[in-house]
């Protein structure tokens, strides 16, 4: 009864009827085919005495038109049964089949083109919902992201979604990706993209300033939990005050939506919590990274490890004396020439440059009298 159900489900809805009557006639074109090829080799058999496998290439000389010659029915009642049987039918039937697979075939494309084809993947990176503002380029730069991951080179890509009603971007096509069009909290559409199987989910906000999203999203995760979904998952949340239902929900990582940096959320499965010191960045918020313009030629682990130990903070990058040019973790022995330091700074950790020289002039005495 279940098998039945899931195989109604799989084929309903007008398109699919289509399909599968398609599908139909293609069935009853290839019998009535196998039907006449088995009469014609019974009967040249019979009535010419041939045998079995000279029957069967004549059959199919005559059928496809190809007509070698070299064997031919020579009796009036064999001529006569072939012309009824092949000419009359067997010609007639096999171009209409070739004629109903092509279309069959179309039909196929333009289902996959228009997001309704049942692709069955396994171990894919799915996407489910679209930004609601220029969701192609989006994808784009997400999408070319997952591309030049190691992790995730290699892995097909999918995206559920309402969008693309006139089909997938032919640049997103390019990428390898395909669609389907229906709704991330839908749980027949889930089952359609095959969510229980994905390697990696990424459920985003179609609305990053609008906190409804997060009402979505924790009802898609309510729905990838009651199919048994395996995969890690990524919700974007737009109110930090729902971070912690989506958690529950089910969400491995939680993250804002920035829409101009994708790869955070790659980040997310790469190294799980590299987002959040990653958002942080986006926020005026708990640790702060701040500039402080002071002139350093040291060693850039002598800063590090004073810096640390004075509690001041944990130093990042400094701005060059030479280009001006940002050098973020330099190796640890190198001897810079700094104008300034970019420091990550604990909330609450009062820093003045005043305090940071204080701290490391021990550095620059020891230096001098080396």
């Amino acid at each position: 009864m279940m098998l039945w159900k899931r195989f109604f489900r799989h084929w309903r809805g007008p398109r699919l009827r289509v399909r599968s009557e398609m599908q139909r006639n293609l069935a009853k074109a290839l019998l009535w085919l196998a039907a006449i090829v088995f009469l014609h080799v019974v009967a040249m058999v019979q009535l010419e005495g041939l045998a079995t496998d000279d029957a069967l290439w004549l059959t199919l000389t005559t059928a496809t038109t190809v007509g070698y010659g070299d064997i031919s029915p020579s009796t009036p009642v064999g001529r006569l049964v072939t012309v009824v049987l092949l000419y009359g039918g067997g010609i007639f039937i096999l171009g209409k089949f070739a004629g109903d697979y092509f279309e069959f075939r179309r039909h196929q494309y333009d289902l996959k083109i228009k997001g309704e084809w049942r692709w069955k993947m396994r171990e894919h990176i799915l996407i489910l919902n679209a930004p609601i503002n220029h969701s192609k380029q989006y994808f784009e730069r997400l999408v070319s992201r997952f591309r030049v991951t190691e992790q995730y080179c290699d892995h097909p890509i999918q995206i559920l979604t309402t969008e693309f009603t006139s089909g997938l971007p032919q640049s997103l096509r390019d990428m390898n990706v395909v669609h389907y069009h229906g709704r991330p909290a839908d749980p027949q559409a889930l089952e359609a993209v095959s969510a229980q199987a994905a390697d990696i989910i990424v459920v985003l906000a179609t609305h990053e300033g609008n906190a409804t999203s997060d009402g979505v999203a924790f009802d898609i995760l309510h729905r990838l939990g009651e199919l048994g979904t395996q995969g890690k998952i990524l919700a974007e949340c737009v109110d930090d005050r729902n971070r912690q239902r989506l958690l529950t929900a089910g969400a491995d990582a939680v993250m804002r939506p920035i829409r101009a940096y994708p790869a955070m959320i790659i980040r997310a499965f790469i190294a799980p919590g590299a987002e959040q010191i990653i958002e942080n960045l986006f926020n005026d918020e708990g640790d702060e990274y701040k500039r402080y313009d002071i002139k350093l030629r040291l060693r850039w682990d002598q800063i590090v490890s004073k810096l640390v130990i004075s509690d001041i903070g944990i130093p990042v990058a400094y701005i060059s004396a030479r280009d001006q040019r940002v050098v973020s973790n330099p190796r640890p022995a190198t001897e810079i020439n700094a104008q300034g330091l970019l420091i990550m700074v604990r909330e609450g950790n009062r820093v003045t440059t005043d305090r940071i020289r204080e701290a490391l002039a021990v550095l620059r005495h020891d230096s001098c009298h080396r």
